[in-house]
């Protein structure tokens, strides 16, 4: 293989577990869309039916469906919404959908399409939702028209993962508004919490379900969570090596410059498996342990590395190369970015690989 994901399940697991402590008697959504952050969403939906999990979260149609074909039965939720044209291939699955309009709920009703719905309250993400007053009036068509859709509520926190008195105050707000819902405990499923709001906010009254997302990975917040493990490592392969015989510029637009005598190493990876071009010249990948300089522009497949003088004499073609590991955090901060992106960044061509 050129380039791999390698995927701990028993660390994986034990998140799992560690969650489920946690939350005491509330019960777990586990999201895996994004294809489970980049992770593979048919085989870690197993890993979690097997931890006791039995409700999933995606973000599209196409996402649960993928999941159907494999013989995942259970309840599946459209969080990304759903548009009026895929609503009979959503009733088709026996999919959930996120409930964000009148309008959409009018043409359910008129379409007579057999859909369970969870309804979006709108309480400071500035996303999709209703807002208190619009609230009644769907309420009112739901009795007038005796419907039995809604079987769920939700809202989404935005800040709860982030540090500060103000943001604290924000998220508990937030939460206050969700329980202020009228109807609350006559529907089903509630849920509010996410990966943040379920490590500072679990032991209050805000939901029966909890939906975990980035922490199933061990991270919330751009930080590692103690008692947690890691559980992701992009890597990939030295495909050349070369000492420069003179001075030398590496890569497009010539942005780095190595001196004779130097070793670099050619990897078998670049932006199009995932490996960020924003860490051209400022990253570094391990090589038996070794820090490497990312060297030059990455590359659409490959990109070069600065191979230090410790290791010159032992690195070989074919070598592993970690490019994303424990410090995946570190990478995120290096691009400017958080790490559901990197997570997500990493294209279906990289193969994934699951071990205990």
């Amino acid at each position: 293989m050129r380039t791999w994901l390698e995927i701990n399940l028993s660390n994986f697991r034990w998140n799992i577990k560690s969650l489920q402590k946690k939350i005491g008697n509330k019960k777990l959504i586990g999201v895996v869309k994004g294809n489970a952050y980049g992770m593979g969403a048919v085989r870690l939906t197993k890993e979690l039916k097997k931890c006791g999990v039995d409700f999933f979260v995606v973000a599209t149609v196409e996402e649960g469906i993928e999941l159907r074909k494999e013989n995942i039965d259970d309840n599946i939720l459209i969080l990304g919404g759903v548009f009026n044209e895929e609503l009979k291939m959503a009733e088709k699955y026996n999919f959930q959908i996120a409930l964000t309009s009148l309008d959409q709920l009018e043409y359910i009703n008129k379409s007579k399409l057999n859909i369970k719905c969870h309804l979006k309250l709108e309480t400071g993400m500035g996303r999709v939702g209703f807002n208190n007053f619009e609230i009644d009036q769907l309420m009112k068509y739901v009795e007038k028209n005796k419907m039995k859709n809604i079987i769920g509520v939700y809202s989404h926190l935005s800040v709860a993962d982030e540090a500060g008195k103000e943001n604290e105050n924000y998220t508990k707000e937030q939460i206050r508004k969700f329980n202020d819902f009228q109807g609350m405990e006559t529907i089903k499923y509630r849920h509010l919490l996410n990966s943040g709001g379920i490590l500072k906010y679990c032991g209050q009254d805000n939901g029966n379900y909890v939906r975990a997302g980035i922490i199933q990975y061990g991270i919330c917040g751009e930080k590692y969570i103690d008692g947690f493990k890691p559980v992701v490592s992009l890597k990939s392969r030295i495909l050349f090596l070369k000492i420069l015989m003179e001075d030398s510029d590496i890569s497009y637009g010539r942005t780095a410059h190595l001196k004779k005598g130097d070793m670099v190493a050619t990897i078998s990876a670049g932006y199009a498996d995932g490996f960020k071009r924003s860490i051209s010249n400022k990253g570094f990948v391990f090589i038996d342990g070794i820090k490497c300089p990312v060297t030059g522009r990455v590359c659409m497949d490959m990109f070069m590395v600065k191979i230090p003088n410790n290791l010159a004499n032992r690195v070989k073609v074919g070598d592993e190369v970690i490019l994303y590991g424990e410090n995946i955090l570190e990478v995120a901060k290096l691009c400017n970015t958080i790490s559901y992106e990197i997570f997500t960044g990493i294209s279906r061509r990289v193969k994934r690989i699951y071990v205990e």
